[in-house]
């Protein structure tokens, strides 16, 4: 069996969606086809062929993702999946490959993905960054400690002046959030903004509310109503937060006492929160969240250089850290750090850390201490005290947060 990848069109969109689809026993969405077919940010559609048969494929965008003190860019690794006639054969290894490959030639110097199975990019030097919350709380219960503060404007909007109104928020917001993505103005009209089935999931029409604050917008929300009616006709339904997103602390609190306040639902329900949210300070009851944690997004560094040349790092002594690279050999080597510095230089020095490619893109975006990785086994200190330096340098004030499964 000779398979051999093909870059693929905008307009193959729905033969490259098919290999994930069938995988995930998805029917298709002419919509949401039509939609990706126009976004800018997907910029590969990799086809593994056998013969004339497409029986695998992985996408990239295209992406700019915030980091502590920074911007890097990124290749987000989208829609893998190879049919199951072909599985176990080595395709889904060569898809991954050459998207590295093509990472760094294309100047992206780290790799992110959602992981549908975490045990398959662990393999390929994927490091766990980040984590995402879902909460589910009871309308009776979302009392807060406090008034949210000054008192905000609420305002529902249609999909054109949503866009005007929210991307300024968006774009405030992630300035500060390790994790965070850019968006074009397509992706917003495409991925957040258009109310379809696929955004409903069984629920009403979307729904799109702006906070302003003295006449500035300083959050904003999407949500689903899902109605539900008990034989009292009693409403036991729920409203499913989609994305609730504030430029300022205040703006979080109004937005989110807007979302607590809906009539006609007993709960709400959201996903995709960082584990550092203020709700679990806002609350009189902050165990009615019903607070669990999963895995968020995944990172792999591709070009050692210029990954740490893209974020800022706290105050500590100098660090010299040792890394090995099992399928991108160039990355291993020694590296010297200087708290301050945005650089890592090559080094003969005697390393003070020693990791792997998979650790350095846990630790990547402050989310995952250098002492976590260690108790993990993950990290060998091999000077005094180099955990606790390791951990000053890649320190980050928030938890990494992708609001959006890309």
């Amino acid at each position: 069996m000779h398979i051999e990848l093909r870059q693929m069109t905008a307009e193959q969109q729905a033969e490259f969606s098919q290999p994930i689809l069938t995988a995930f026993g998805v029917v298709p969405d002419a919509e949401r086809l039509e939609g990706a077919k126009r976004l800018p940010e997907l910029t590969s559609r990799l086809g593994a062929y056998d013969g004339e048969s497409l029986v695998g494929a992985a996408g990239s965008f295209s992406l700019a993702m915030t980091t502590p003190g920074g911007t890097v860019p990124v290749a987000g690794l989208t829609a893998v999946g190879v049919t199951p006639t072909h599985r176990r054969r080595g395709i889904l290894t060569s898809l991954i490959r050459r998207h590295l490959d093509d990472a760094r030639a294309e100047g992206r110097p780290i790799s992110s993905l959602w992981a549908t199975e975490g045990a398959i990019y662990g393999r390929f030097g994927y490091g766990l960054a980040s984590q995402a919350c879902s909460i589910s709380i009871e309308r009776e219960r979302t009392a807060f400690r406090h008034e949210a503060g000054a008192q905000g404007r609420a305002r529902l909007l249609g999909e054109a002046e949503a866009l005007e109104a929210f991307a300024p928020v968006w774009e405030r917001a992630r300035a500060s959030v390790p994790g965070m993505l850019a968006r074009s103005q397509v992706w917003w009209q495409v991925r957040r903004l258009a109310d379809n089935d696929f955004t409903r999931q069984g629920g009403g029409p979307l729904q799109r509310v702006v906070i302003e604050v003295d006449g500035r917008a300083e959050a904003y929300a999407l949500y689903c109503v899902h109605h539900r009616w008990d034989a009292s006709n009693i409403p036991i339904g729920s409203v499913r937060v989609i994305e609730a997103i504030g430029a300022t602390p205040l703006g979080t609190r109004l937005v989110w006492r807007y979302l607590f306040d809906l009539d006609l639902a007993q709960r709400i329900e959201a996903s995709l929160l960082p584990p550092d949210h203020p709700l679990g300070l806002l609350l009189v009851e902050p165990r009615r969240l019903r607070l669990t944690a999963s895995d968020g997004i995944w990172v792999r560094i591709v070009d050692v250089e210029a990954a740490l040349a893209a974020r800022a790092y706290g105050s500590g002594e100098p660090l010299t850290l040792e890394i090995t690279d099992r399928d991108l050999p160039g990355n291993a080597g020694r590296f010297r750090l200087r708290g301050g510095e945005r650089r890592a230089a090559r080094t003969s020095e005697a390393p003070d850390v020693r990791l792997d490619i998979s650790a350095l893109g846990s630790a990547y975006l402050g989310g995952v201490s250098f002492r976590c990785l260690a108790d993990a086994g993950q990290v060998e200190a091999l000077s005094e005290g180099a955990i606790e330096r390791a951990d000053r340098l890649f320190h980050a004030a928030r938890a990494p947060w992708c609001p959006e499964i890309f």
